[in-house]
């Protein structure tokens, strides 16, 4: 029986399924250490041999692909990883996130910032607001201010050991920015605790007073905390209420869009 226009397949699909099967099978190529054989292959990706030797001889051609001479066996060249640094040689985290941060800003009308760890401080990488707007004093914004103090900090200090946090302690301290900053260990402890269940940190007050903020990680290729994102303004524009309805939601999106950029991964 002849196809119907109905069941043929879409012109390009066929192209599309075949790239997709080359990016899986470059893919699970890049997640093994060692040079893997034609079967081992097709059972790790579901392709079947003759197709997977297809792709081989077509990524060898165009460099991608070696066959160790002894073995037999498949891996990868250096270059994908040429061309992963040239592309990160060109984009900073800032310049590839940009777009994402500015739209998020237009969207929540509250100040955004882009936040990394440098020097057990907290790195402003981009941070947009106006201040006339949030009603209160921003002047740290945009410098290096204490991890412990900011949501963005909280949740990058998720991630440190015990042993780290005492060594932060000791190097930076605990000072009290204002009135409701956490200045004890065990009180930041049990809030890096709380972050960690929950997913999201916030600053109620403790850098700033009058200012509210909450942050969300941005995660990198190892399945780390890369960077945090947040949001922040006065306390009458960030609510609880707006936090879980609107401004978490926003937030987890963005985050998620430049963790997908930077090629990261949310741990299992």
């Amino acid at each position: 029986m002849k196809k119907t226009d109905e069941t043929k397949t879409a012109p390009g699909a066929s192209a599309n399924h075949a790239i997709g099967k080359v990016l899986q099978l470059i893919s699970f190529m890049a997640g093994n250490k060692s040079p893997m054989r034609l079967l081992d292959l097709s059972t790790g990706t579901g392709i079947p041999q003759a197709t997977v030797l297809r792709y081989l001889n077509l990524l060898s051609e165009e460099g991608y692909v070696y066959q160790d001479l002894i073995s037999g066996r498949y891996a990868l060249t250096w270059k994908l990883a040429n061309l992963g640094a040239m592309i990160r040689s060109h984009l900073s985290l800032r310049s590839i996130s940009g777009d994402i941060v500015t739209l998020l800003y237009e969207t929540l009308s509250l100040g955004i910032c882009l936040v990394i760890e440098h020097d057990l401080e907290c790195m402003y990488l981009d941070c947009l607001y106006v201040p006339d707007e949030m009603g209160i004093s921003v002047a740290r914004i945009g410098r290096q201010t204490p991890l412990h103090a900011t949501s963005s900090g909280k949740m990058l200090l998720t991630q440190f050991s015990e042993d780290e946090i005492d060594h932060l302690i000791r190097q930076k301290g605990l000072a009290d920015l204002t009135p409701k900053t956490i200045t004890d260990k065990e009180t930041l402890m049990k809030e890096l605790d709380k972050v960690r269940r929950q997913g999201y940190s916030m600053d109620d007050e403790e850098c700033e007073e009058g200012l509210r903020c909450v942050a969300v990680p941005i995660y990198g290729q190892d399945g780390k905390i890369a960077a945090a994102l947040s949001a922040f303004g006065s306390l009458s524009r960030v609510t609880y209420d707006s936090i879980e309805k609107t401004v978490l939601p926003k937030l987890r999106e963005s985050a998620r869009q430049i963790s997908f950029r930077i090629g990261g991964r949310k741990p299992d």
